[in-house]
């Protein structure tokens, strides 16, 4: 089983490094090898934190990253992620795959119709 856990952080590292979003890929493959979806998205979170500090250095260090901005949507993300897990402590482990269901089909759509904009203007 830790093989399997070192696995697919290695797989949400990356994707996440890449600015793709680990969690996309972190909480459906946590919640295929049986943990709840309230303990997957508490995974994500953490390792999301501790991921983000690491790509945040190297991006300021290269001169990748914007710092004011930055800044501006940590402030906000902060208070948003406060705010809605005051919300969903309620909210059944069931109720919580189907809304993340919902959520990845919707980023899905969004980006094939983005591909399919791209592909067309060439």
């Amino acid at each position: 089983m830790a093989v399997l856990f070192v696995l697919i952080g290695l797989i949400s590292g990356i994707l996440g490094a890449m600015g793709l979003g680990g969690g996309t890929i972190l909480i459906p493959l946590l919640s295929l090898i049986s943990i709840a979806q309230k303990n997957a998205q508490v995974i994500n979170v953490f390792s999301f934190i501790v991921m983000s500090f690491f790509v945040l250095g190297f991006n300021i260090k290269s001169g990748l990253t914007q710092v004011f901005p930055a800044i501006i949507f940590s402030i906000f993300g902060i208070i948003s992620a406060i705010l809605t897990s005051l919300l969903v402590k309620d909210i059944n482990n069931s109720t919580l795959k189907i809304m993340f269901g919902i959520f990845l089909l919707i980023i899905a759509v969004f980006e094939i119709f983005s591909f399919l904009s791209k592909y067309k203007s060439r």
